[in-house]
């Protein structure tokens, strides 16, 4: 077989090491469709590996198009040579001398050098090429016709072709000619930028930004030239640049810990958006595939942080197996299509990702010719169960190891030798050691050493081996036949890593606790009843072999295993533990059930639409971990003074050694061996007594404990700063179509005009509306669907939020909507409708909008709707109403609710109603706005705390900072969740910052005769933390009764 050519082989492996024919004295820094002036493809010198040259000549080319690029920006398309930068020393953004002829020096300037260095210097350690990824970073960035400003990243726009090429081995620059034409503000799509970098099918708003200095025939397809290894259009390529990535971490004991872990992350070529939150002990970044691999990623992390990382995938299902190797390797060989990949976990044990909807779940079981392995319990909960293992050894090594020391230091034991004590002493003490090296020293000195960074446990490294150095250079001493005044005190130490460990225990004890207090996961059913569509029977099987469109049947008083469309049986279905509605809801075919819902007492047949891990509990699941994942403003706050915790700390030992030794010698008169003594044991007290980890517990226990308390009582926090806004709310904004009235709308009242061309009004109404997910079309859509079958093609239809729907039929355009934007407020029967408070929906044909219907309906009030407005007036908070409907309605309902009429409007479009919202918090004002179609969406994303309600409509979901699962009352509730955990969050703070203040006076000696010895310090990781956990962990439980309680 023929070898591969080196850029096939490229290809293949993706990202390969040096020494493949790209280091050496003949390499050229270009693009790889550049305009070449060499038939040569090669890189660098297949004898030799990149080094710090590549890195200089790598900064060269940066440096050369970061100056085009602001040129162009500066000169525009003045037909200026782009080569000749006369005048270019003046620019603002990337100044720096150019030769007489204006042109490029060799050499770059500092700034790009060091942008260069920090983004390449891991490249040298793993071999990887660093000419290579420079070229192909910088082919990548043609894809987008956006001029970017030049920045410390490699990744610049440029044109068609590159500008130039560099020589390495001199360290000349060899210069070639430039093509690129103007960049502009749009970007191409995938498929665009292969056309050369365009996107040629543009919207007529964007043909404004699409001028690139030439032109195309817009009539003719262009066409695609065909990928070849070496082509920047590679799609693979274009489609691995960036992933989202999951990690696992184990190591993490509080927010110091996850800033490490962050900085760590962020300081890896390629990453960006690095999230961690050590609670529920995740991390997320988004990575550059081709600049680091994800095993680069976790090395390096580990490696900076000493914390564990273990990826997962998100996208497919996985499916555990049970094996032998050889079928194990069998499977491994043969993967069926649609099975992508087959790990060892542990034993026998096999994880096996796969597409579900290319291969089913029980197709991948046959085919493995394995055995279902026991389910995993769910990721967060196993990996914090595993650390609170992890710390339980520790601590019970350490406590039995302890025990000895500081039984015969404080015993009474004159019958054995004294040398004899020191030589078991030092023997244990050191062992204590050692198990301190993994959970305080590795991190510590790790985090220094990569990181730059005092981490929080440096403080127990600096106490403990101060105490257990002092030891053994005073145990050395007597073994010598020397005596120091102060004894050896391995106690100190021993004991000092036994109470820190027992506080780290608590703290990972808690937050498994909390975690598993709040998890939804724990709702997915583990079995299922799977039915034979052809023959009726049933068979129990495991929900994880579950396949869409399989038939299920929920048996009475059962959990939902997944969600699923009923398609025979009648039954009422509890959704309290999704929604917090507490009345069960009723269920016949055609309705939809949720996965962990509970059924009643009849029997359901139900057709599976999405499967376990997957679902709705997992959506849930998922954007309580996105809120968990976020950072409040308030926790900025808690980082910046931990910031400064350590040098204060630091700063306030060595002062108090200080103190001490001078009372020591001048005061009470000591010897200078024993006064040094005193002063280190009282060092080493305040280094040990002082405890971050309660500042660090703060905020992020109490968010997770608010998180899933809210979404048990469906309430689904997105996003961590509702806590901090929340409790501030003076004003709550309600939509009322939907929101304070009844989703489900009547026709209570229709007039349909005759036409001159007998058009079927009602088939034209039914088509207009029978797509459209508002409430007043869904409602008029049942009506007309009653009373005719027939549809009519229509073109071009399009939903205006807060207006309607337009539509193009034979020539003439239809529109169904509101009055006002169809110009009938004057109407005779819109007027009397108007009059009765009934809602309109009004169609009309021709742009001289000739009326063919007008529709009255109303709706009901939802039941809470009084108690919840009762409720918010007695806080002393304003509510509003803003709707698109008419202001007659919207006044009916507000009189009816008790609302102002001042506080009131009617007839309001989209815009309007965010210049509403605005308004009221440019008096400032804080904001709730709950709403729950499209035309709130951007209401919703003005307020301060924004809220969407039972809505299908995912434009507002995925603006709404809050999910409502359940009904209205679910505002009171967030705003109780809201107010109890900032009122835990600041007794935390408060609680730190007195503890702190208190220990540190205390092991300092500042009371003289009261004091905390080196050896009971490490009881402050205890006394700190625990009531950060108490708090958090007594946060009441979502109780919707109490609304109608307090108003009753």
């Amino acid at each position: 077989m023929a070898p591969e050519k080196p850029d096939q082989a490229m290809k293949s492996t993706g990202n390969p090491p040096c020494g493949t024919g790209c280091c050496g004295p003949t390499a050229s820094l270009h693009s790889n469709n550049s305009a070449s002036t060499t038939d040569s493809t090669a890189y660098c010198d297949e004898a030799e590996k990149c080094d710090e040259v590549c890195i200089k000549a790598a900064a060269a080319l940066e440096c050369k198009l970061a100056c085009d690029a602001e040129f162009e920006e500066c000169s525009g398309s003045d037909g200026q040579d782009k080569d000749n930068h006369d005048g270019h020393d003046h620019l603002e953004k990337h100044g720096h001398k150019h030769d007489e002829g204006g042109h490029h020096p060799d050499e770059p300037c500092v700034s790009h050098i060091q942008a260069a260095m920090d983004r390449y210097a891991a490249y040298l350690e793993s071999a990887r090429c660093i000419c290579r990824s420079a070229i192909e970073s910088s082919a990548k960035a043609s894809q987008s016709c956006a001029t970017v400003a030049p920045s410390p990243h490699f990744i610049l726009p440029h044109g068609q072709s590159s500008a130039h090429s560099y020589g390495k081995g001199s360290g000349t620059l060899a210069k070639r000619t430039r093509t690129k034409p103007k960049a502009d503000r749009c970007y191409s799509s995938a498929i665009g930028s292969i056309n050369g970098g365009h996107d040629h099918h543009v919207s007529p708003d964007a043909a404004e930004c699409h001028d690139h200095g030439h032109h195309h025939d817009s009539d003719k397809p262009t066409k695609v030239p065909p990928a070849t290894s070496g082509s920047v259009g590679d799609i693979e390529k274009m489609a691995a640049v960036r992933e989202h990535v999951l990690f696992n971490v184990t190591g993490m004991d509080c927010s110091g810990c996850a800033n490490n872990l962050t900085r760590a992350l962020a300081a890896v070529p390629g990453t960006d958006n690095v999230k961690v939150t050590f609670i529920t002990n995740t991390a997320e970044l988004d990575l550059d595939s081709t600049i680091t691999a994800i095993p680069t990623v976790v090395r390096l992390a580990e490696r900076a942080t000493g914390y564990k990382l273990v990826t997962f995938d998100s996208d497919n299902q996985v499916l555990d197996l049970t094996m032998d190797s050889n079928s194990a390797k069998a499977f491994q060989s043969n993967l069926p299509a649609g099975a992508e990949s087959c790990t060892r976990i542990t034993g026998n044990v096999y994880e096996v990702n796969y597409d579900p909807c290319m291969i089913r779940a029980r197709d991948v079981l046959e085919y493995s010719g394995g055995k279902l392995a026991p389910p995993r319990a769910d990721k967060s909960i196993d990996a914090g169960h595993r650390r609170l293992l992890w710390v339980f050894y520790l601590t019970a090594a350490a406590f039995i190891l302890t025990m000895p020391v500081v039984v015969m230091e404080w015993g009474d034991f004159d019958t054995i030798p004294h040398t004899t004590v020191l030589i078991i002493s030092v023997v244990l003490g050191t062992l204590v050691q050692c198990i301190a090296y993994p959970e305080f020293y590795k991190p510590a000195i790790s985090s220094l050493i990569y990181n730059r960074v005092l981490e929080m446990d440096m403080l127990v490294v600096i106490s403990i081996t101060a105490a257990y150095g002092y030891s053994i250079v005073a145990s050395g001493l007597i073994f010598d036949g020397r005596q120091l005044e102060t004894s050896p005190f391995f106690e100190t130490s021993t004991l000092l890593i036994t109470l820190v460990l027992m506080g780290r225990l608590l703290a990972a004890w808690a937050r498994k606790r909390a975690v598993s207090k709040v998890s939804l996961r724990s709702l997915q059913a583990s079995t299922a009843v799977l039915v034979d569509p052809a023959t009726g029977s049933t068979t129990d099987i495991d929900a994880r072999l579950l396949h869409f469109g399989d038939t299920i049947q929920v048996l009475p008083h059962s959990q939902v295993v997944t969600d699923a469309d009923v398609v025979s049986g009648i039954s009422e279905v509890d959704e309290s533990m999704l929604t917090g509605e507490s009345l069960p809801i009723h269920k016949a075919p055609g309705s939809s059930i949720i996965s962990g819902t509970v059924n009643g007492s009849g029997t359901l047949t139900a057709r599976v639409v999405r499967l376990p891990g997957k679902n709705t509990i997992t959506d849930i699941a998922n954007l309580v971990e996105q809120a968990q994942s976020s950072k409040p403003r308030i926790q900025d706050l808690a980082d910046k003074v931990a910031g400064y915790f350590i040098p204060v700390v630091c700063t306030a030992a060595v002062i108090v050694f200080a103190i001490w030794l001078a009372v020591s010698l001048r005061v009470r008169n000591q010897a200078a061996g024993q006064a040094i003594g005193t002063a280190i044991s009282y060092c080493i007290a305040v280094l040990a007594v002082s405890c971050p980890c309660a500042l660090g517990l703060a905020v992020p226990m109490v968010l997770v404990v608010a998180g899933g308390i809210a979404a048990q009582g469906g309430i689904i926090i997105k996003t961590a700063d509702v806590t901090e806004r929340g409790h501030k709310v003076t004003d709550v904004i309600f939509d009322k179509t939907g929101t304070l009235t009844e989703g489900n709308l009547d026709v209570v009242e229709e007039t349909v005009f005759d036409t001159d061309n007998g058009t079927d009004v009602l088939s034209v109404v039914k088509a207009l509306v029978k797509d459209n997910k508002h409430p007043v079309s869904v409602a008029v859509a049942a009506s007309v669907q009653k009373r005719t079958g027939n549809t009519v093609p229509l073109e071009d239809l399009t939903s205006i939020p807060g207006c309607g729907m337009y539509a193009m039929l034979n020539g003439t355009s239809v529109r169904a909507g509101n009055s006002r934007w169809l110009g009938l407020d004057g109407h005779p029967t819109a007027i009397e409708y108007k009059s009765r408070g009934l809602t309109l929906l009004c169609v009309t044909s021709g742009e001289d909008k000739q009326p063919l219907a007008i529709f009255g309906l109303k709706s009901a009030l939802r039941p809470e709707a009084h108690n919840v407005v009762a409720e918010l007036h007695r806080r002393g908070l304003s509510v509003h109403i803003l709707s698109g409907d008419s202001t007659p309605v919207v006044a009916g309902v507000a009189t009816t609710l008790g609302i102002p009429l001042s506080n009131v409007a009617g007839e309001r479009s989209p815009a309007e109603k965010q210049a509403y919202v605005s308004a009221l918090m440019s008096d400032n004002k804080t904001t709730l706005f709950c709403g729950d179609g499209t035309n709130d969406a951007v209401a919703v994303a003005q307020a301060s705390v924004g809220v969407q309600i039972e809505s299908t409509s995912d434009v507002t979901r995925s603006t709404a900072d809050v999910v409502l699962l359940g009904g209205l009352d679910g505002v009171v509730s967030l705003l109780d969740v809201s107010k109890a955990a900032y009122r835990r969050i600041l007794f935390n703070f408060a609680w730190s910052a007195v503890y702190n203040v208190l220990a540190v006076l205390l092991a300092g000696g500042a009371f003289v005769r009261i004091r905390i010895p080196p050896a009971f310090a490490g009881l402050g990781e205890v006394v700190s933390v625990m009531p950060v956990v108490v708090a958090a962990l007594t946060m009441p439980k979502v109780k919707k009764s109490s609304i109608s309680a307090a108003t009753s």
